[in-house]
């Protein structure tokens, strides 16, 4: 941060805190320095190949813009579009875009970048996504039709939840210099210039001063991937990071007596499941649902919470709380030895070999190993693979 202001370390204990622009009169001054616990895949500087994974969106909100996407004004809020309308049998997307944005090379965004940036769209839902599309419209410089085959009334949905192809990159910027050179150094119409990627070790990015909503207040943002806990913690205390993401077991009560440390405990929305592939293989035990119970009553949920997520709890479902389409399914309590009796009555008295398991990445690869111990003590031995976030990603 700038030299003479209040300074203060943060250690973050859930999902990440985004800095937000702020609509300031002053000129973007100071850095602010996060060390975060998860990697980055140069995929991700791409709207064309970013995956639209939460924690892959970072880069798309520093460097890019989008048709919508959730913002404090609602959750399909219009942002390159000035607004948007859908016909009555929802086979018509009309976008009326913004006039005046434009991307860090000073080229004004346009509907023809908009039409671009559909098509060259190949990541996750790419073909379903482009298949269902007859054409892209493009009306004049600041309207663009989306014209779909059959009704797609769920088109908003894919456009800012799991899938980046509604976010817009600069055409005649990409013909220049051709895929290889953007891909090194991507331009988008977002509130930060990219400087520097150096992957599996940090991102750099630089106020825009021209972006359309609101001028950043922070001149300068670098992330540095730091994967192990006590490093990110020795960093915020010596001062060289502002924040320092994801302290959880000895490294959160540690933070909790410091009184120089600023402890955040957000709430998350973030639901935790281990997913079994195999059960709809009928030849596999994990199809027999007495096994996959007892896998469930072998896992301790408190204990991983208090450990690995601190302030979190055990959930039985997926679903928010509070969300009148989900059914509601308590948590199973912790009873190994009912487990060993489940397993017995569906014909694996000694257990069995559960297959590959994959935890998710880096820094929660302890609570996956913690998993796998649990499930070793009545008998399901597992396999663990541990690979870091995108080739998890890419894996998956």
């Amino acid at each position: 941060m700038k030299t003479g202001e209040m300074r203060f370390a943060v250690i973050f204990s859930g999902l990440m805190l985004q800095i937000l622009s702020h609509n300031v009169l002053a000129a973007p001054q100071g850095v602010f320095k996060q060390a975060m616990h998860w990697g980055l895949s140069a995929e991700y500087l791409d709207p064309g190949t970013n995956m639209g994974a939460t924690t892959s969106q970072i880069l798309l909100y520093l460097f890019h813009d989008a048709l919508v996407k959730p913002m404090p004004s609602g959750e399909y809020a219009p942002c390159l579009a000035e607004s948007y309308t859908i016909s009555p049998d929802a086979k018509t997307y009309e976008f009326k875009l913004r006039r005046g944005v434009k991307f860090h090379n000073g080229d004004p965004m346009t509907a023809e970048d908009v039409a671009f940036s559909f098509w060259r769209y190949k990541s996750n839902q790419a073909k379903f996504i482009q298949d269902k599309t007859e054409k892209v419209e493009i009306v004049d410089p600041y309207l663009v039709r989306f014209h779909f085959k059959e009704p797609f009334p769920e088109f908003l949905e894919y456009l800012i939840y799991g899938t980046s192809i509604g976010w817009v990159v600069p055409k005649k910027y990409i013909e220049k210099v051709g895929e290889a050179a953007y891909k090194k150094h991507p331009i988008g119409c977002g509130p930060y210039k990219f400087v520097e990627f150096v992957s599996g070790v940090k991102v750099i990015g630089e106020a825009f001063e021209d972006y359309w909503r609101k001028v950043p207040n922070v001149k300068r943002i670098e992330l540095h991937i730091i994967i192990e806990a006590s490093t990110r913690l020795a960093m915020v205390k010596r001062g060289e990071v502002d924040i320092a993401t994801l302290m959880t077991g000895i490294f959160y009560e540690n933070v909790k007596k410091d009184p120089g440390l600023r402890l955040l405990e957000p709430l998350s929305p973030a639901r935790w499941c281990l997913y079994i592939t195999s059960q709809w293989d009928p030849k596999s035990p994990w199809s027999d649902v007495r096994v996959r119970k007892a896998a469930s009553m072998a896992i301790d949920r408190k204990a991983l919470a208090d450990v690995h997520m601190p302030g979190c709890g055990p959930i039985g479902n997926i679903a928010l709380e509070g969300d009148p389409a989900a059914i509601p399914f308590p948590p199973d309590p912790y009873d190994p030895a009912q487990a060993r009796r489940l397993q017995t009555e569906a014909g694996y008295p000694k257990g069995f070999n559960g297959g590959k398991f994959y935890p998710y990445e880096g820094s929660y690869w302890p609570y996956g190993e913690q998993i796998a111990t649990y499930l070793k003590a009545v008998g399901i031995s597992l396999e663990t693979t541990l690979l870091d976030r995108p080739a998890w990603f890419a894996y998956r």
